[in-house]
């Protein structure tokens, strides 16, 4: 990592490579550590020197002269089962550069709301393809708020194999588990609950003992098969495009509002710790 300033008035070193940078003192004063060091040493001194790597220091020194700024969003998408965010991934900080720069952020004090609160963003947008990995570092961190969401991404817990998923703590492990139980119930309760012709309302005089078996069949097999991340409407939609519900528009129109019902009831389920909690 490289770093750069135009507008220097001070200097710092990298003991362990001895290699300086200029800066500004008026960017490291963000850092309590810094403001800290300054009191004790006052302006006379023209060079600091840190027991830093020089990539450890290149990197401290951009938090502080170019605070991070929060991944840039190219669509959202709120009415998916699960939420989904599009980022464009040249404004997400990769996931591997994130831990340093935590651990810098901690170790020097950098303000939570300009830094800290950004790197949080910056690793939630990596949960929806790294979800364990960001979900193990942010209950390392203490970062319970990313943890409670990244969750809603997690395959379930059978999924991962033992060297996985002894990195969770316990007690963590079993909040993930109680959480994914009831997403599981709860879809399937809303699934066998969800008839395609609730009291005859909307019956097709054509069609209506064929449509029935039809979603009957599909809801009874699905049920078996529901997991976490299963987006129950979205299968059971699958029968608008089968006979005798693809020609009819009596049928077809039971169908679509019996799966929209189904998309309402399973975005209320919670996805999210805080949501299982509150």
């Amino acid at each position: 990592m490289t770093f750069q300033c135009s507008n220097s008035d001070f200097h710092v070193r990298s003991v362990q490579d001895n290699e300086i940078f200029a800066v500004r003192r008026q960017a490291l004063c963000s850092s309590e550590v810094f403001r800290d060091m300054f009191t004790c040493c006052g302006e006379s001194e023209e060079v600091l020197d840190l027991h830093e790597s020089a990539d450890s220091l290149a990197a401290l020194l951009n938090l502080l002269h170019r605070p991070p700024q929060p991944p840039t969003q190219l669509k959202r998408d709120e009415f998916n089962h699960i939420p989904k965010v599009w980022n464009d991934p040249k404004t997400v900080i990769p996931l591997p550069l994130l831990p340093k720069l935590f651990e810098l952020a901690d170790k020097y004090a950098l303000p939570s709301d300009s830094v800290v609160e950004v790197l949080g963003e910056h690793l939630l947008a990596h949960a929806p393809e790294e979800t364990l990995a960001v979900y193990v570092f942010a209950l390392s961190q203490g970062l319970h708020h990313i943890a409670s969401k990244a969750v809603q991404y997690l395959q379930p817990m059978a999924n991962y194999n033992l060297d996985e998923v002894k990195m969770i703590p316990i007690e963590a492990y079993h909040r993930v588990v109680q959480l994914q139980d009831t997403r599981v119930k709860a879809m399937r309760k809303y699934l066998l609950s969800e008839d395609i012709f609730p009291h005859g309302y909307g019956s097709c005089a054509s069609h209506s003992r064929e449509t029935i078996q039809l979603w009957n069949s599909k809801r009874m097999s699905l049920a078996v098969r529901i997991e976490t991340l299963t987006d129950v409407a979205g299968e059971m939609e699958i029968a608008a495009y089968q006979e005798p519900v693809q020609s009819c528009a009596v049928c077809r129109k039971a169908c679509v509002a019996a799966v929209e019902m189904l998309r309402y009831k399973c975005r209320k389920i919670p996805r999210t710790l805080d949501e299982l909690n509150s």
